[in-house]
């Protein structure tokens, strides 16, 4: 095709324009105020307010101060060995005598027997698990020019960066961070919007041992550190520390390193630290690393990789974007927060309070909760506090408590459209299997594996004590095949099904066919059995027989393997016997009070005043046939979660986030819509911090994650519940949200709801499916008239009166339905 030449220099002017001076991101990226994420006007005071963020092998913390700034930088995996792993007690030689104890009354006995056998055992004192540890500081000295003005300091969710900003008599200044999922490393950039050249010292820094919070910091770093060395010189930053303590297999320590690049300006070596001034731009490249052979450093290593690294913040956070971008855009939640959404993190929590929650506040937080648990998972799952820390002793060691908090924290993996985050809890379940394999041996002389309460650098059994005998729950292994099982009911994951699934559930039921007895009617007997962390209403005692979660648990995992296995016709011999045990199974007891009993024993009396609701596990993951075809069964879990809340509403929501959460999970699977929400009511106003939207154990204190992966469940189940083959919409719809809208929410039968859209009138929704089948759609409020506006989807029943609709979807194209009220 022939141009005229006036119009082909102004084609190949604009064509070269772009490409010269267009940045990768430019239509990528999100802009700098960040419409999915939020800005706050207050620097941290503490680690415990700072901004995070992370890619789930290293972590940052940003105070956000804008001369004297500290972050802190984390490693997943960096548990300091202090508590050498020993082979669990051995109480397979001493059951008998065990379950005499108990079957006889004697449960502080049973408790205070193992105890003293680990002691003859040579264990000592009560061991801890190992602590996770922050690495080091990285600490950035600005010159004060006058009056700090215009600061705002901010997270972007959805690319992952995190920005201070401010103004002074020198200029307009920003520092941005992210550490990217691509390359690595932690990425800092430092310049002046108003181009003022930038003056400043970085240098590497330890953790202080004071003032930081946790449990003995002073004690534990004595104790766990051998020696550290700081170093900087040229265009580099070391960091290097040593472990006291080792022994095969442990690290020995860790080692990290940062590159200084600094744009037309001028460097200097002081004390540690690397001097800058007149620099247009700085950036700062870091990676971290744990080592298992301290004497061979990684530093050169390190090195060679940070030089590979192209000096560009925005090309790096470009190809960052595209892959945490595109994880965290796939849901968005909205129920009509509106121009709140624009209020600094301090005014939002200003104006909402229990009773009357803001909408644009939950938004946010919804937002804010997927954010962590996709920056904290990788190499392994969210501890305690995810990926981040700023103590050297954490409470509770910052490790894996396997009788709940990483189960919650992990609730909204799938069904908040991550799926690919729950490789980080599948990996550490493999790294740690013939540890779980030694606990069922030692501990009860059982194959198969057993999961005990506490992990962190080991599996072992290793922490109990006479208050808390967690070596009597024996729950762990079949909890976490669920989320194994789960996986492949929202998948369809075949390979990951029979390499992976399958085997787990085999193990886990291996160890009940040797543990469980039968009573004189061939019921099965749990004893020794524990319902975390709870002691009965007549008893002192926390050991116990018959836990009703040790019951649900088990009955769920026999009836998922025989499920699976009746679904390509295997294991036809043991699914017999499976059948056989499902059918031993005790069943559920309701109490005086009408209430589901935490014990299935007439002679344990429940205790309502207590943070865990451990015997409500059948309703975590939703509405069992079971409990959904027995009216009486229902209103005893009902009446069994009003009396858990009756003592909550006395303490506006009491402590331990994680409670309330399985309240929430329960509430929701009992299409309870206005209970749920009053949870989530406590949930959203008193578990955060209100500076930095960073969620904790207690109401604004102790800094943890459980309720980063349980809020979004709750909220999720309310609007969509599911099995194979049935879809329920607005299951659990409260008042509080007439109109509404939420996307990319997958559920279990390959099926994704890309949009759900509702409002007074009726609702929208645009369902795909991954293969062609059909499904139960059941609409949980007043609607009919179901109409198919556009995809191929065929209707092959309707029941209107009843809200239920037999739909037939194809593979892989979306349908989109209309319902009318």
């Amino acid at each position: 095709m022939y141009l005229p030449k006036k119009k082909f220099f102004v084609i190949f002017l604009l064509v070269f324009t772009i490409c010269v001076y267009a940045r990768p991101n430019d239509n990528l990226l999100p802009k700098m105020i960040p419409e999915r994420g939020f800005v706050s006007t207050t620097p941290a005071n503490n680690w415990e307010q700072s901004l995070i963020t992370g890619n789930g092998k290293m972590g940052a913390m940003v105070y956000g101060k804008p001369l004297e700034e500290t972050i802190i930088l984390n490693r997943a995996g960096l548990f300091m060995p202090l508590h050498e792993p020993l082979l669990p007690v051995n109480t397979a030689d001493h059951l008998a005598k065990i379950r005499e104890l108990i079957s006889n009354g004697h449960y502080q006995m049973a408790a205070d027997f193992v105890v003293e056998l680990a002691k003859k055992e040579g264990w000592g004192e009560k061991r801890w698990t190992d602590p996770f540890i922050p690495a080091f500081d990285l600490l950035v000295i600005m010159p004060a020019r006058g009056t700090i003005e215009n600061y705002h300091r901010a997270v972007n969710f959805e690319t992952g960066e995190v920005s201070v900003e401010w103004k002074d008599l020198g200029g307009q200044f920003c520092r941005r961070l992210f550490v990217s999922r691509t390359d690595n490393i932690v990425v800092l950039s430092i310049i002046s919007k108003d181009k003022v050249k930038i003056n400043c010292s970085i240098r590497f820094a330890q953790r202080p041992t004071e003032g930081q919070g946790g449990w003995w910091p002073e004690e534990m770093f004595k104790n766990g550190i051998r020696d550290v060395s700081i170093s900087a010189g040229n265009e580099w930053l070391t960091y290097r520390s040593s472990f006291k303590r080792r022994w095969p297999g442990s690290l020995q320590g860790y080692e990290g390193a940062g590159r200084i690049i600094v744009k037309h300006g001028v460097t200097k070596v002081e004390n540690n630290s690397i001097q800058i001034s007149n620099a247009d731009e700085v950036l700062v490249f870091v990676r971290i690393e744990p080592t298992k052979n301290f004497s061979k450093s990684m530093i050169p290593d390190i090195k060679r990789a940070l030089k590979k690294i192209p000096a560009d913040y925005d090309l790096l956070l470009g190809r960052h974007y595209r892959i945490h971008g595109e994880i965290f855009n796939r849901v968005r939640f909205d129920i009509g927060g509106g121009g709140d959404r624009k209020l600094t993190a301090e005014e939002l929590y200003s104006r909402s309070n229990v009773g009357h929650l803001s909408k644009a506040l939950l938004e946010k937080e919804f937002d804010a909760c997927r954010y962590s648990i996709l920056c904290s998972s990788g190499d392994y799952p969210p501890t305690l506090q995810g990926i981040w820390g700023g103590t050297w002793s954490p409470p509770w060691s910052s490790d894996y408590t396997q009788n709940g908090n990483l189960q919650c924290a992990m609730a909204s993996m799938l069904s908040g459209n991550m799926a690919e985050c729950l490789f980080s809890f599948f990996n550490y379940m493999d790294s740690q299997m013939n540890d779980y394999r030694l606990n069922a041996k030692w501990l009860y002389g059982c194959r198969g594996i057993d999961i005990a309460s506490r992990t962190s650098s080991h599996g072992l059994n290793n922490h109990f004590d006479r208050t808390w005998p967690m070596t009597f729950w024996t729950a762990g292994a079949g909890w976490n095949a669920s989320f194994f099982y789960d996986y492949y009911l929202y998948t369809g994951d075949k390979d990951f099904l029979f390499n992976k699934v399958l085997p787990f559930m085999k193990e886990a039921v291996a160890f009940y066919e040797d543990f469980l007895i039968e009573d004189k009617d061939g019921k099965y007997i749990f004893n020794p059995s524990y319902s975390p962390e709870n002691n009965p209403g007549n008893s002192e005692s926390q050991a116990c027989a018959n836990a009703t979660m040790d019951i649900a648990v088990v009955k769920e995992l026999l009836t998922n393997l025989i499920a699976v296995c009746q679904e390509f016709n295997i294991e036809k011999e043991s699914r017999k016997r499976w059948k056989q045990m499902l059918a031993k199974m005790p069943a559920y007891m309701i109490n005086e009070d009408g209430a589901l009993k935490e014990w299935t024993t007439p002679l344990l009396k429940d205790n309502y005043a207590h943070r865990h609701c451990s015997h409500l596990y059948p309703l975590f993951n939703g509405l069992p046939e079971e409990i959904a075809d027995n009216h009486e069964l229902q209103q005893a879990f009902k009446k069994a979660i009003e009396l858990r809340m009756q003592k909550r509403r006395e303490e506006n929501g009491g402590v331990m986030a994680f409670g309330l959460v399985q309240l929430g999970l329960a509430t929701a699977s009992l299409r309870d819509a206005e209970m749920s929400y009053e949870i989530i009511d406590w949930l959203a106003n008193r578990f955060w911090c209100p500076t930095s939207l960073t969620t904790t154990h207690d109401p604004q204190t102790t800094f943890n994650v459980d309720l980063c992966g349980g809020l979004p469940a709750i909220i999720i189940r309310m609007l969509v519940s599911s099995r194979p083959g049935c879809i329920e919409l607005l299951p659990a719809l409260p008042e509080a949200w007439p109109s509404g809208k939420i996307e990319g929410i997958p559920c279990r039968g390959q099926v994704l709801v890309k949009s759900l859209e509702w409002n007074p009138q009726g609702l929208v929704v645009v369902l795909e499916s991954k293969i062609k089948q059909q499904i139960d759609l059941k609409i949980g409020v007043k609607a009919s008239l179901v109409s198919i506006k556009e995809g191929r989807a065929m209707i092959r029943e309707a029941k209107p009166a009843e809200g239920r609709y037999l739909l037939l979807l194809p593979a892989r194209s979306p349908v989109k339905l209309e319902i009318g009220g």
